[in-house]
């Protein structure tokens, strides 16, 4: 076929196909790519003019790429891949699709991990500051109790903790954690979202509400038949962040363990010893480590019998009056 430029143009072509080979970057490790994915990328280039060629090298890019189809069709591929390369390198579009950065996954999951926590802690302390409404938190709280019970008592089973009477800094950390992916609770997402409650003055009104409940002490206990190495445990190394009776540090977010629920203790225990709680205290986390299962289950025994203040229990037989309307 006989070319349509004259001599001057077809060397000033030659010429402009060198320089390119040699003002190209060093490749970076390629991925090897299909004839398709190269004419897609000619295609875009032509289309676009990104790095501003002459029109005749738009031209004869043109017609090669029209080559290359043909020869493709006609089951030369490498030599169509090759008038492909031609074009790229006339356009000053690289010849091979570099590999992606490889990031470490630790590096990213930590980053992430990071980005979630930062979340959480600007939602905890804009609910913190806002004055919590009582009714607006019994509305939301409605949809709570399904679970938790009207109460707040959760089951003794320890599938659902007791949450009466529990701190409203400690709710809200949780709440905010659980929201921001600082707490991994699958169950509990879908209905503690800001799609579900809405935003930092749901999160103080629900904890608002919850602090007011009254706390069961028929909650699910441990079998009772260590309770002396628990309560030396508990003195020895919870104490200190949970208060000789278990009575909490609201001003440091350490949650209210009196009469909760044995099995869900242990649950969190677990958790917590085996580094899958993501917002754990690292300070509890270097305590619990080296517990073996006897000592676990001795101090959370105890802790499952540790009774709140007499004007916070509930009377017995004591219902949730804003259920029995």
């Amino acid at each position: 076929m006989e070319c349509r430029y004259p001599k001057s143009t077809r060397r000033a072509v030659a010429w402009l196909a060198l320089a390119v080979g040699f003002s190209l970057p060093t490749a970076a490790p390629a991925v090897e790519e299909s004839f398709e994915h190269a004419l897609a990328r000619v295609d875009r280039a032509l289309a676009s003019n990104p790095r501003h060629v002459l029109d005749f090298a738009i031209d004869n890019c043109t017609n090669r790429r029209m080559f290359a189809v043909r020869l493709y069709r006609a089951g030369q591929e490498a030599r169509a891949m090759r008038s492909l390369k031609y074009c790229l390198n006339l356009l000053k579009i690289p010849e091979t699709v570099e590999s992606p950065p490889q990031v470490d996954p630790s590096v990213r999951k930590a980053e992430a991990l990071a980005r979630a926590k930062a979340r959480s802690e600007r939602e905890v302390e804009e609910a913190l500051a806002l004055e919590p409404d009582l009714d607006h938190g019994l509305e939301i709280y409605r949809r709570c109790a399904a679970c938790h019970m009207p109460e707040g008592w959760g089951l003794t089973s320890g599938v659902v903790p007791q949450l009466a009477g529990q701190h409203r800094s400690v709710i809200i950390k949780q709440l905010a954690d659980i929201r921001a992916g600082n707490r991994a609770n699958p169950v509990m997402l879908p209905y503690a979202s800001v799609e579900a409650i809405g935003g930092a003055q749901a999160v103080a009104d629900v904890a608002g509400y919850i602090d007011t409940l009254e706390i069961s002490v028929d909650n699910g206990k441990g079998p009772g038949d260590d309770l002396e190495l628990g309560a030396r445990l508990y003195a020895e190394n919870c104490a200190v962040c949970h208060g000789p009776n278990g009575e909490g540090r609201p001003e440091e977010f350490k949650p209210r363990i009196q009469s909760q629920h044995y099995r869900y203790l242990v649950t969190q225990f677990e958790l917590i010893r085996a580094g899958k709680r993501r917002n754990a205290d690292p300070k509890m986390m270097e305590q619990i480590r080296d517990f073996d299962d006897r000592e676990m289950r001795a101090v959370l025994d105890h802790v499952s019998r540790l009774r709140p203040p007499e004007e916070l229990r509930a009377p017995e037989g004591w219902r949730n009056p804003d259920f029995l309307e």
